[in-house]
């Protein structure tokens, strides 16, 4: 690691320092509710309509707290707080990683301090619910054909767990044993009304992204849970339209990349452009982001 390099990790270690000490003030008075959160972005961007084709707007997804222990400076939880290895992580890798990826643009949402993308474990599968309040037609298989361009494009495993009446928020908490049991929550993904939901409203179609903990302190950062929020007008309108379930696809699909550990690029030929200009496949930049982002390390402590 260079210097420039060590500085500028050093400075991120201390000012999220700082946000430990005051989750644990907070924790100290009782407010244990304020200790894991995920926010949503505050950032927006723009859906462009022309009489040929909608340009759906695919939402940024910086929606990240980094949670790990006081020595990485990331606030989070204590180390007896994790919850227990799950039966069915592995000792390697679920699927094949993805050798075959052409190049394009391509950019991640976060990296460690030598450059490697944060990525979830290959060696367990992301275990996901939907909820259906506010879905669109054929919503579920929707998803579904997403995931799975997804995980083949990453070599990551998704485990399909139902429905759930979850909803989806602004704050979400990535550990809830009373709802699903001493793991890791499993990804939420659904439709929100814009009008309660203020990040998916107007020309934003989905915001998404992932949670990430780093319990061994630097270079043990992985994510963990996550959430997807689709905009209930925007989907109800795009699955009317003839052929408007590719679009639809095209922007879960989008959403879907931010919570794997992409971010945007400025290409319009990529999926993970903040704007889409009618796209239904991935593209070469969108391939070689997913497999590397699926090509993580795995763990065995959490």
């Amino acid at each position: 690691m260079g210097l420039l390099d060590r500085m500028q990790a050093r400075r991120r270690y201390r000012t999220m320092a700082r946000r430990l000490a005051k989750l644990d003030r907070l924790e100290r008075k009782g407010d244990a509710s304020t200790r894991i959160v995920t926010p949503w972005p505050v950032r927006r961007c723009w859906l462009k309509n022309t009489a040929m084709v909608v340009v759906s707007c695919l939402a940024t997804a910086a929606v990240l707290v980094l949670l790990g222990v006081a020595s990485f400076g990331w606030a989070g939880l204590a180390g007896d707080s994790y919850p227990v290895l799950p039966s069915d992580a592995a000792a390697t890798r679920i699927l094949p990683p993805v050798t075959d990826a052409p190049t394009g643009a391509h950019a991640f949402m976060i990296t460690t301090a030598d450059g490697r993308p944060v990525t979830y474990d290959p060696c367990r599968p992301i275990h996901y619910v939907v909820n259906p309040t506010g879905m669109p037609r054929d919503g579920i298989e929707l998803v579904r054909s997403a995931i799975r361009e997804i995980s083949a494009a990453t070599g990551l495993a998704f485990v399909e767990e139902g429905i759930t009446s979850e909803p989806l928020t602004k704050v979400r908490t990535p550990r809830q044993p009373q709802r699903y049991g001493d793991r890791w929550a499993p990804v939420l993904i659904g439709w929100v009304d814009a009008t309660i939901f203020s990040s998916v409203s107007g020309d934003i179609a989905g915001v998404g992204g992932s949670t990430a903990v780093a319990p061994e302190g630097p270079g043990s950062e992985r994510y963990v849970s996550g959430q997807v929020a689709l905009s209930q007008d925007w989907f109800t309108a795009a699955v009317a339209r003839p052929g408007g379930e590719a679009n639809a696809r095209a922007v879960v699909m989008h959403e879907l990349g931010h919570l794997v550990g992409l971010a945007h690029v400025h290409d319009p030929s990529e999926v993970m452009a903040e704007s889409n200009s009618g796209l239904t496949k991935l593209g070469p930049g969108d391939r070689q982001g997913l497999a590397a982002v699926g090509s993580g390390r795995c763990h065995t402590d959490t």
